[in-house]
């Protein structure tokens, strides 16, 4: 067995020495898909066998970067797409017209938790949100899939906020940018460096956290503010499936990759999590409670909020219907 895994590692490094390797982001630049992404790849060529140089590119947004990565992309272990979670699985689940790629068809290398997401509202806005005889507030979206969507709905439902989604932001960075132009008073994040950012501005609000998190220890949870509101039945199932928060910033190879081409990437991509160099970056960019994932245990995930209850689908196109929620994305 020993001589069998020292063969592999060799191959793995005459493979990949003097190679390019392309870590594929299936999203515009700045946002919090891009950040994952460009903080594992700045390391991540260390850990593989050969170390190859490792590039980064953006390619559009979730649902159309899948679709097109699924049916293009070379399997040949040298490149890698990072997807969001909720992003590109929520089309997946609720069976939303237009998609054309299946993420369990993909190797699955591991993925990153950055922690909850955390809703940012502007201090001004606050009274607006429960008094719906003022302007709603508005609530930036990029792929109404995501957390900050579902929060945000719930929070319309068990809470009545007083909302209003704006939506064709072809990326975060676009919403951080509409934010601070005055276009939108409310948006959601799990990245550490952009919640300090607007928070330390003054004007600006962490409103509640999906759950806790050690790094914001003030900012009370969803629970916490629902209270004796928080609903029960298909509501709530339809919050926890929404976005499929158990799988945040996901890393894959292209469908038919080689196993051990898989094998090799899953090894080294969780030894790149366990460097400190990438601990200490991932802690001051993602937040401290950000946590690697296995490629096995991402993969579970991913088939779990994938199998979503008729009803609960229901449900859910229900909400996306009163909101004014498209069914898919359409942004290239």
């Amino acid at each position: 067995m020993a001589a069998s895994s020292a063969a592999t590692g060799a191959a793995a490094q005459d493979y990949y020495k003097g190679k390019v390797f392309t870590v594929v982001v299936a999203s515009k630049a700045g946002g919090g898909t891009d950040t994952t992404a460009r903080v594992v790849a700045r390391y991540w060529g260390d850990h593989i066998p050969g170390k190859p140089k490792v590039v980064v590119r953006n390619k559009g947004v979730q649902v159309s970067a899948a679709n097109e990565l699924q049916h293009s992309t070379r399997p040949d272990g040298l490149t890698v797409a990072v997807f969001a979670g909720a992003g590109s699985l929520g089309p997946v689940a609720r069976k939303a017209k237009g998609v054309r790629y299946n993420p369990l068809d993909w190797g699955i290398v591991g993925s990153v938790d950055r922690g909850p997401s955390i809703m940012i509202l502007r201090k001004s806005a606050h009274e607006r949100l429960y008094d719906k005889s003022k302007p709603p507030v508005t609530i930036g979206s990029v792929s109404t899939d995501r957390e900050q969507d579902a929060i945000a709905v719930l929070g319309g439902e068990a809470l009545g906020w007083n909302i209003k989604f704006v939506l064709g932001y072809p990326s975060s960075n676009q919403i951080y940018l509409a934010y601070e132009r005055g276009e939108v008073d409310m948006f959601g994040s799990g990245t550490a460096d952009i919640i300090e950012r607007f928070v330390k501005e003054g004007h600006t609000m962490a409103l509640l956290s999906e759950v806790a998190r050690p790094d914001f220890k003030n900012v009370p949870t969803l629970e916490a503010v629902l209270g004796a509101k928080k609903p029960t039945g298909l509501l709530w199932k339809a919050y926890r499936s929404w976005g499929a928060g158990a799988v945040d910033k996901y890393f894959a190879l292209p469908p038919k990759s080689k196993p051990e081409q898989l094998k090799t990437l899953r090894e080294s991509f969780m030894a790149t999590m366990r460097s400190p160099a990438f601990a200490k970056a991932a802690a001051d960019q993602l937040g401290e409670g950000a946590t690697p994932v296995n490629g096995q245990e991402t993969y579970e995930r991913i088939e779990a909020a994938l199998h979503i209850p008729d009803d609960v689908i229901a449900t859910i196109r229900t909400l996306r219907q009163k909101y004014g929620l498209p069914q898919i994305t359409s942004k290239k």
